[in-house]
């Protein structure tokens, strides 16, 4: 039966069973399976370029709208927001409705005033793609004095063993037993990365979860927080932060810019000199004293709601200027791996938080992968955002 549930997924339970009960099942299946494979999948298919202007820091809201596709965010419909918006919904749900979700100049919201917004949002995704002018018919457009600073983040892969071995250096480190009570004797620090990866003060003790086959990415793993392996007996597994060292984290691209290494010190550009400069890589990276431990996960990353996040949906905010659960349209000029710039205008949600975001700062999480890595990689730019409010 198993091979027949295609079908049900194609015409619904209902009509299948109808279908069943009419006898001609058997017809639908043959055709089924005689009917050519798809060229291309929907990865495969040529990427769909955002159109319109460059993105403007004075843009009108009417503007934003004219332009916003859902394409734009790798959508092929606004449909597909639902499962978005309704991971925001359970969380504000869970608040206080009349208590005060922020309260800053220029706005002040409710956690019933976000679940209104989500609510409304909700109910309106089946319209979206032919009358988008209802994005400006049932919100309050509030703007974010002075726009944006917008960065990204991103769930990177990692190539990986399960086992010690030849062409794997980089050890990936379970939480330490005795990671808390060092740290109380300690003044809060454990060890710090010079410590961990010269004396090999970890190794041995049962706490590698994978050997990587590259120390950068694995530095760079402990950035993002969390990420995916790679295994070369080609398994995939979720690894997800799990505790921190105590030291103060100091930006590899920093360090190198210092040194006078790089010129912009963004990651590919960090990259690219650690590719050319290999011996000099851990003279590099034992400079940041940080030093991140991971678990084992069963999903990807997941923001501060609870929630695993969404491609190009789901943003880190500031919690006290841009609330959780709040709904935000954002536009930035965003580096691309093939376009070189593009103009993104998309339906945002403030679904996570980040150390380094504050106030006027948004972290896009970009996905997985190449392209995300890219992206994430050179997005530094100003943009205009909006608090979508229902009216």
């Amino acid at each position: 039966m198993h091979r027949l549930a295609p079908l049900q997924a194609r015409f619904g339970r209902a009509v299948f069973s109808a279908l069943v009960r009419g006898g001609i099942l058997f017809v639908l299946a043959l055709a089924c399976a005689c009917a050519k494979s798809p060229v291309a999948t929907r990865e495969e298919a040529p990427r769909w370029r955002p159109a319109g202007p460059a993105v403007a820091a004075a843009e009108s809201q009417a503007e934003f709208v004219h332009w916003l596709d859902p394409r734009n965010q790798d959508l092929t419909s606004w449909r597909e927001l639902a499962p978005t918006v309704r991971k925001s919904l359970r969380y504000v749900k869970n608040k206080p409705q009349n208590a005060v979700a922020v309260n800053r100049p220029g706005l002040r919201l409710t956690w019933g005033d976000m679940r209104r917004t989500l609510e409304r949002l909700d109910e309106l995704l089946p319209r979206l793609d032919a009358e988008p002018g209802l994005f400006l018919a049932n919100f309050t457009w509030v703007p974010v004095t002075g726009g944006i600073d917008y960065s990204g983040y991103y769930e990177p892969y990692v190539r990986a063993s399960r086992t010690a071995k030849p062409g794997y250096p980089q050890a990936i480190y379970a939480l330490p037993p005795d990671l808390a009570r060092v740290k109380r004797r300690n003044r809060g620090r454990y060890h710090d990365r010079r410590t961990i990866e010269e004396k090999q003060v970890l190794a041995g003790k049962g706490l590698e979860l994978a050997w990587a086959a590259d120390p950068v990415d694995v530095f760079f793993l402990e950035i993002q927080g969390s990420g995916r392996l790679i295994f070369d007996d080609g398994t995939q597994a979720f690894v997800n932060y799990a505790g921190q060292n105590g030291h103060k984290y100091k930006s590899s691209g920093r360090i190198m810019r210092e040194k006078g290494l790089l010129k912009e010190g963004h990651i590919f550009e960090q990259r690219e000199w650690f590719k050319n400069n290999p011996d000099r890589v851990r003279e590099i990276l034992n400079e940041n004293p940080s030093y991140v431990f991971f678990r084992y996960g069963n999903r990807g990353p997941t923001g501060a709601m609870g929630h695993v996040v969404d491609d190009w949906l789901s943003l880190a905010t500031d919690r006290k200027y841009i609330p959780l659960g709040a709904v935000v349209a954002y536009g930035v000029n965003a580096p691309d791996p093939d376009f070189g710039t593009i103009p993104l205008r998309g339906i945002g949600f403030a679904q996570d938080v980040g150390g380094a975001i504050k106030r006027n700062r948004i972290d896009i999480f970009c996905g997985g992968g190449e392209r995300a890595n890219y992206v994430a990689s050179h997005l530094d730019a100003h943009g205009p955002a909006w608090v979508l409010v229902a009216r």
